[in-house]
Parts: structure tokens; sequence; C-alpha cells
């Protein structure tokens, strides 16, 4: 009987596994249909302890990468001069390498950038994720908070 039990157990885990792998790659059922969708939305607003800090010369950038990797991004989407809380949609348009698509597990974060150039946050940038990270492309309703100043 307890053979039977860790076999089972075993089995699932694998399963599981699997679907995981298959999630990562873009290539779970459903994940055409919803994760290929090729469009991510929702909101960015400022934790009101931070809402002081905004100034108008800021830049709003809303980041898709893929986990685990480098940080480099898989689609940018560039606000300036935020009016919190913010509206977002990115959609394939905005990917960063030509013939990359928005599939596949991804993470989507945002940095509120003092000196509006592209790159790796600086001291005095306000940042936040979404979170239920990692997620797939093709959600509505996404909202991140930005709660931490760097």
């Amino acid at each position: 009987m307890k053979g039977n039990m860790l076999q089972t157990l075993a089995l699932a885990g694998g399963i599981i596994g699997l679907a995981a792998i298959a999630a990562a790659m873009g290539l779970a059922h459903g994940c055409e249909e919803q994760g290929g969708s090729g469009t991510m939305s929702g909101r960015v607003s400022i934790a009101p302890e931070l809402a002081s800090k905004v100034a108008p010369t800021d830049v709003l950038f809303v980041i898709v990468r893929r986990p685990g990797s480098s940080p480099r991004p898989l689609a940018v989407k560039r606000i300036e001069g935020p009016q919190f809380p913010v509206s977002f949609e990115i959609t394939n348009k905005d990917v960063m390498v030509q013939g990359s698509e928005l599939r596949g597990m991804v993470e989507l974060v945002a940095r509120l950038d003092r000196d509006g150039r592209a790159g790796p946050g600086q001291p005095g940038d306000i940042e936040g994720s979404y979170e239920k990270n990692p997620t797939l492309p093709g959600g509505m309703d996404l909202n991140i908070v930005l709660s931490k100043e760097l």
C-alpha cells in the first residue's frame, strides 16, 4: 500500500513538473489562446507614502522580462510624466528584439525612473512588481504598486 502511494506521488510530481516546463516554454494547452495573445494590460499605482516623490520629469517604465534570466527586458512600455494611477497595455509591438513575442512565463515590473533613461534602476528610482509573478501574457487587470525606493 505504501509503495503504491509513493509511486502515485512521484507520478503526480512528474506531471506537475512537466506542466511547469511546458508553461514556461509557452507550450501548455491554452497558452496560444491565453498566453500567446501578445497583450498584457493593467494599472500602475504608487504607494501613498511615496506619492510626494513623483516629479513631472519622471518616466514610468513597465517592463516584461523572462523569470530567472538576465535582467534584459523582453518588452517595455515607456510613459512620460505619469499621473497615477496609470493604465498600461503592452503588446508584441513593444518587444525589444524583432521576431520575439510575448509568450511563455514572464515577470512584470514597473519603475518610476528619475533620469528617464532606460537601464538598471538608480538610487531614487521607485519600483514595484506584479504580486503574482511569474505569469503568462494575456492577462488583463494586472496591478502593480510602486512601493520600493532604490
